[in-house]
């Protein structure tokens, strides 16, 4: 066994001190400077294994212990030693190498853990003591100052050590209390002496009385026979009235049983009826609330209704008047289109006529204007050789004239070339715009069929929200009405959950609630819940009887184990939340029973409750000590002989110590029923929330669904939307296409018209340039030529011929375009547009889109309407139907509940009418009974007085009895007058002289065997203490012969070669004796061993050299005592050893050749026992010790906390080396400020003896010089 590790916390200048390398099992050397902390080490080891200084501490003793630095005040501290116990020398249980021994202090506590359970102070010492740490032998730990100590020491102190050491203040102790023993045994003889001297002397006086007290006792027997007699018959007589009264109240008490049944059984019914009451007054208020809001809803279904139908039938209507429009449009379009045909053939006709009629005019104006250019230019020619003189000036104007009219036709051909160039693209744009327009016409007809399409959607979309939201009303009010009895469902529980909280107290219901939240909350395992929801009853009878046994037992809360307990304790403590009673399956222990083999009595856990076998604990821990009995008599009797609580099913109950209990139990109180009723509320709770969860998940469903079907309408109308705009968009482009095909004709015709003209006026001015051309360079003539002039004369002829011709074909042109623009108004602005207007008629819809209007309601719109709002009036009138009738079962149901109330009221009326009769009956029942239990009492008292008095006059012989047995009591009374006045005459008389002689003579015979009893003792007391001198005196010669043997071993082991011993010096020496050989080493050389009281010290007597002389210690120098003291320690650890040992500085006295001895020694020692080896832990100043450790630490200090570190040799070392250094130097500037002072105060005596020796010096270096 040794020391493994030591962990310090908050002690002395340790503040937190961790686990460290392991303490070697042999030597241990601890360095460090002076104030670090290495005695702080020792002193923590001792606290925990209770050295005397340690062992009682007050309250500021324990706060000196405690850390004080910087930082948070430490409030408590704990020193933990970790023991090696691989050698079981520490009896602990267990099968662990490793023993945790810790001391916990502060200013209010001194506590010890052991392997981490709390001991008491007591059994840590006595398990240290087994390990062999005696207290008697306290140098298994030496301090600083021990060492010296024992170098101080006297003989006789040394002696005293020794007998310490022997453990002799035990025997002196035992020794101490057995003569204590003795002389109170010797007290109490000398008391029982004297009492057995006065007994003697008053049984003598007793003697004389007896012979009259014989006489007196004579009649003293007649009048006690008399007396009893009497008293016999009055207690006779008391018993029969008891008798009859005890009849008579038990037919009471069946009367009123009776009679409180009828009243329970009055009040259910008032409570049934009121209950009913109650959900019928809450029916009709659900009833009526229905009822309005169904004729609310009524109301708004047959208004909507009426709206719808006076809607269908305007629609039906128009829709009539939108067919026959229809049909008659169609009749009038096919005459329409017959007409266009005709017109289109007419036209047909015409338009040829009219080509060739143009062509004509434009052939008979070309002919004309050519004839007219002719004219003119003949004319000019004429004219100019008028207006020139010559006929270079005439070329120069031609030439002129040329130029303008080149210029001229130029204009015109590019004039033409643009025209012709807007015609085509006319043409083009009149090509493309028909031919993209057909394509658009189609677009806008498919999406018209979209929009209808659409429309419908959206249409059968509303119908169908519509009857979602009826059917979503009709589940709004379905939840109303289950709402309202989920409430009413609440309310019975709050009121079930009441009348349980009645039975217990407010602390005990706050904690059971609270308990369940924390429980639900924090998910806590282990949780049973309390006793009465893990138990039911066998049968409903049993209910009583189980309530009584249980008692508030009921409430007690089941957990697995008592760490449950404690947490759910912590909570309600902390949050103040009531208090409850647990009950943890792990700590309890039910009791062992045998239940008695009879029929008169029955287990109540067996045959009453019915459990689950986890909490098995808890319910035997309730119910196993209880019986149910048949009767009062069975309870009493089997609860006596099996110490058991009975209990019948009324619940009578007999305790096992004797104590009954009954009466009325009132059912409406029951505990259990109020908890089945609680149950019961839940469960129907339970059932109706569910159902409203239900019942509101399928309302959120609808609610989804109309939702989406919202969402859906949404989407088709801004779909309606966008087609409504792009059909609009698309509407105005085919009307601009149509526009811009209508203008693009006109240009085309206006261009038509417009070119012919021009192209004439150019072939006339290019003709005039070839005859100007031809002019040019031609003689200067002011008339014309023959041939002109003929050429001339033709012209004008055949120009009134071509103005005839043209004013012909003009005339003829003009009838047939006058015709034709009749034809093509009348087709385009009369027959098209009519044709239009009555296809527009028969499809008003994709007319409508065609035009790009899509806002407008068409017949077609309008059938659809229909269609749809014919559906939601059959909606309207189903829903208005079904309305109409909820609304008549909600008034037949309110009619149904105001009769239900109104007989409720008048059954409440006689019931409590019964109810005031059954008061008045119980009134009567219970002042007879309370009458009769008067009566009752009042025999009672007589015959318990009579028993009394009956108990009073002791012992009467049977044989006086018979004599006075038929006698009467007057008879009796008179008798007993007479036995009166002849007891007068004894009124003198001692008449308790015999009991007192009777008295002291059995007490003189118990004295005297008390008396031997303690000379017995007295004798084995003696015997005691001489038996623990003779083991004090062995105790002291064997500790000595031991202690002197191992010193001059370890004597020898220091100084080798020398001898030293240990010599008890007795009373004789002091005496004077002169023979020295006297002075005998116990150990071995005396064969008689003297007197131990003649015993005066232990003297020492050693040597340093095999040839030197014996030394006493006053011979001694400081070192050798020293060394003298530690061979004494060492002695006595061999003579007594433990298993480990500390020394603190135990060789700073000692010189180097000493100290590495006691190293050598310390090494031997501790690795003399390989396989159980013997562990130092020193401390020390010096090389020696650390050279021999097999693990070196080092404390540091700083900042007013110590640490303990792990060393290497080397490192311990040259610490060691440093500190030596530093106290040589610190010893040299000691005594070199010591000389100082020393010459500073001798100044003038140190001067001159100075001055003296410098002349001495002087002289004797000269003489050297010569």
């Amino acid at each position: 066994m040794h020391i493994k590790q030591v962990i310090i916390s908050g002690f002395r200048s340790f503040r937190s001190q961790g686990e460290i390398q392991a303490f070697s099992p042999s030597v241990n050397c601890v360095v460090g400077r002076n104030g670090s902390g290495k005695s702080n080490l020792f002193d923590a080891i001792q606290f925990v294994l209770l050295a005397p200084k340690f062992v009682n501490l007050r309250q500021e003793e324990r706060q000196a212990l405690l850390h004080e630095g910087a930082g948070t005040a430490v409030t408590s501290a704990f020193v933990e030693v970790v023991f090696d116990n691989s050698d079981r020398r520490l009896p602990v249980e267990g099968q662990g190498d490793e023993v945790v021994l810790r001391r916990t202090v502060g200013a209010k506590k001194d506590e010890f853990f052991l392997n981490r359970r709390r001991v008491p102070r007591g059994e840590v010492s006595s398990l240290l003591e087994s390990a062999g740490f005696s207290r008697s032998n306290p140098y298994f730990i030496v301090q600083q100052g021990k060492v010296n100590a024992l170098c101080l020491m006297a003989d006789s102190e040394r002696l005293a050590l020794l007998k310490e050491v022997a453990g002799t203040t035990l025997y002196d102790d035992k020794r101490r209390t057995s003569l204590e023993q003795m002389n109170t045994n010797r007290s109490e003889m000398d008391k029982i002496t004297e009492v057995i001297s006065y007994i003697n002397t008053r049984l003598s006086e007793l003697e004389g009385e007896k012979e009259e007290l014989a006489a007196f006792q004579k009649a003293d027997r007649s009048r006690r026979a008399l007396e009893y007699t009497l008293y016999d018959k009055e207690l006779v007589k008391a018993r029969e009235q008891l008798d009859s009264i005890e009849y008579e109240r038990q037919n009471a008490a069946e009367e009123l049983e009776k009679l409180h049944e009828a009243a329970r059984a009055t009040h259910d019914k008032i409570r049934g009826v009121e209950a009913g009451m109650a959900r019928d007054t809450s029916a009709l208020r659900r009833a009526k609330a229905n009822a309005h809001a169904l004729e609310g809803e009524c109301g708004t279904a047959v208004g909507e209704r009426t709206r719808l139908e006076m809607e269908v039938r305007e629609l039906r209507a128009r829709v009539a008047e939108d067919e026959d429009a229809a049909a008659g449009a169609r009749a009038d379009l096919k005459g329409v289109e017959k007409e266009i045909e005709q017109t289109k053939a007419e036209l047909g006709k015409v338009e040829p006529r009219y080509r060739t009629a143009k062509e004509e005019l434009e052939s008979a104006t070309a002919v004309r204007d050519q004839c007219v250019r002719e004219t003119e230019a003949l004319y000019a020619k004429q004219g100019r050789g008028r207006r020139f003189r010559t006929a270079e000036e005439r070329d120069a104007a031609l030439e002129v004239q040329i130029t303008d009219l080149v210029s001229s036709v130029r204009r015109k051909e590019t004039e033409v070339a643009a025209k012709e160039d807007a015609l085509a693209g006319s043409r083009r744009t009149v090509a493309e715009e028909t031919k993209t327009l057909a394509t658009d016409e189609r677009q806008i007809s498919t999406r018209a069929s979209n929009l209808t399409k659409l429309t419908d959607m959206a249409s059968e979309k509303k119908s169908r929200r519509n009857m979602l939201a009826e059917e979503r009303r009709s589940r709004w009010s379905e939840l109303e009405m289950l709402a309202d009895r989920v409430s009413d469902s609440r309310e019975v529980l709050r009121r079930a959950t009441a009348d349980l909280r009645k039975s217990m107290s407010r602390a005990a219901g706050v904690g059971l609630d609270s308990l369940s939240k924390i429980v639900q909350d924090e998910g806590i395992p282990g949780y049973y819940g309390p006793v009465v929801d893990n138990l039911s009853l066998v049968d409903p009878k049993y209910r009583t009887a189980v309530e009584v046994c249980a008692g508030d037992s009921l409430f007690h809360v089941i957990v697995d184990s008592d760490a449950t307990a404690a947490t759910l304790m912590t909570r309600l403590e902390r949050q103040k939340l009531g208090r409850v009673t647990f009950l943890p399956l792990n700590r309890l222990e039910p009791p062992r029973v045998q239940y008695p083999d009879s029929t008169d009595v029955v287990s109540v856990l067996e045959r009453c409750i019915r459990y689950d076998q986890n909490v098995a604990p808890a319910m035997q821990h309730i119910f196993a000590r209880k019986l149910l009995a048949k009767d009062d008599d069975s309870a009493a009797l089997w609860s006596n002989l099996c110490n058991m609580d009975a209990v019948t099913i009324q619940g009578d109950e007999v305790n096992r110590k004797g104590a009954l209990t009954g009466g009325y139990h009132d059912s409406n109180k029951s505990r259990f029923k109020a908890h089945e009723a609680v149950g019961t509320a839940t469960k129907v709770l339970e059932g109706l929330e569910a159902q409203q969860r239900d019942m509101k998940t399928k309302a959120d469903a609808i609610d989804q669904t109309i939702s989406s079907i919202q969402g859906e309408i949404l989407d088709a109308e801004r779909k309606q939307a966008r087609l409504k705009t792009v059909m609009e968009q698309e509407a105005k482009d085919v009307a601009r296409k149509k526009a811009n095909i209508e203008r693009n004709t006109e240009i085309e015709k206006e261009l038509d018209s417009f070119l012919p003209a021009l192209r004439a006026d150019i072939i006339s001015w290019k003709s005039q340039i070839e005859s100007l051309q031809a002019e040019k360079g031609t003689e200067l003539s002011t008339s014309l030529n023959q041939g002109e002039r003929a050429h001339l004369k033709i012209l004008l002829q055949e120009q009134k011929q071509h103005e005839q011709d043209f004013e012909r074909a003009s005339s003829s042109l003009a009838e047939i375009s006058i015709e034709k623009e009749r034809l093509e108004a009348f087709l385009k602005n009369n027959l098209l547009r009519r044709r239009t207007e009555l296809q527009e008629s028969i499809n008003p819809t994709a007319a409508a889109a065609t035009r790009g209007v899509v806002d407008g309601e068409g017949s077609e719109d309008r059938r659809r309407r229909r269609v749809h709002l014919e559906l939601e009036l059959q909606n309207a009138e189903a829903t208005a139907d079904k309305l109409s009738h909820k609304l008549e079962d909600a008034k037949k149901i309110e009619s149904e509940r105001y009769t239900a109330l109104n007989k409720a009221k008048v059954a409440i009326e006689k019931l409590n009418a019964a109810d005031m009769e059954n008061r008045a009956r119980l009134e009567a029942a219970t002042d007879a009974t309370e009458s009769l239990l008067n009566k009752r009492s009042m025999w009672a008292s007589k015959r318990e007085e009579y028993m009394g008095k009956i108990q009073e006059l002791g012992s009467i012989p049977r044989s006086d009895l018979p004599a006075h047995a038929k006698k009467s009591v007057k008879v009796l009374m008179r008798g007993l007058d007479d036995v009166n006045k002849k007891l007068k005459k004894y009124s003198h008389v001692n008449k308790k002289a015999y009991d007192q002689y009777i008295n002291f003579s059995e007490q003189r015979e118990s004295l005297l065997v008390r008396k031997q009893e303690l000379d017995r003792g007295a004798e084995k007391v003696q015997e005691l203490i001489d038996s623990l001198d003779r083991q004090k005196d062995e105790a002291i010669n064997r500790t000595f012969n031991g202690v002197s043997m191992h010193f001059r071993d370890v004597w020898k082991e220091l100084v080798p070669g020398c001898d030293g011993r240990l010599i008890m010096r007795t009373a004789v020496e002091e005496k004077g004796s002169d023979n020295d050989d006297t002075e005998e080493d116990e150990s071995k050389d005396g064969p008689d061993i003297p007197d131990v009281n003649m015993y005066r010290g232990v003297q020492v007597e050693v040597k340093f050299s095999s040839k030197g002389e014996n030394y006493l210690m006053s011979q001694l120098s400081g070192g050798q005592k020293a060394l003298v003291a530690m061979a004494l320690i060492f002695a006595i650890q061999r003579c007594d050893p433990a298993p480990f040992y500390l020394f603190d500085e135990l060789d700073q006295a000692l010189d180097s050749s000493y100290r590495a001895s006691v190293a050598n020694l310390i090494q031997k020692q501790a690795t003399h026992d390989v396989n159980n080896p013997t562990q130092f832990v020193c401390s020390t100043f010096r090389p020696e010790i650390v050279q021999v450790a097999n693990r070196c630490f080092g404390i540091s200090h700083q900042n007013k906390v110590s640490n303990i570190h792990v060393l290497g040799k080397t490192d311990a070392l040259g610490f060691v080396s440093n500190l030596m250094n530093e106290e040589e130097a610190v010893q040299k500037v000691s005594s070199i400020a010591k000389a100082r002072l020393h010459a500073e105060d001798d100044s003038t005596e140190g001067a001159s003896i100075i001055d003296s020796r410098k002349s001495k010096r002087t002289r004797r270096a000269s003489l050297r010089r010569e």
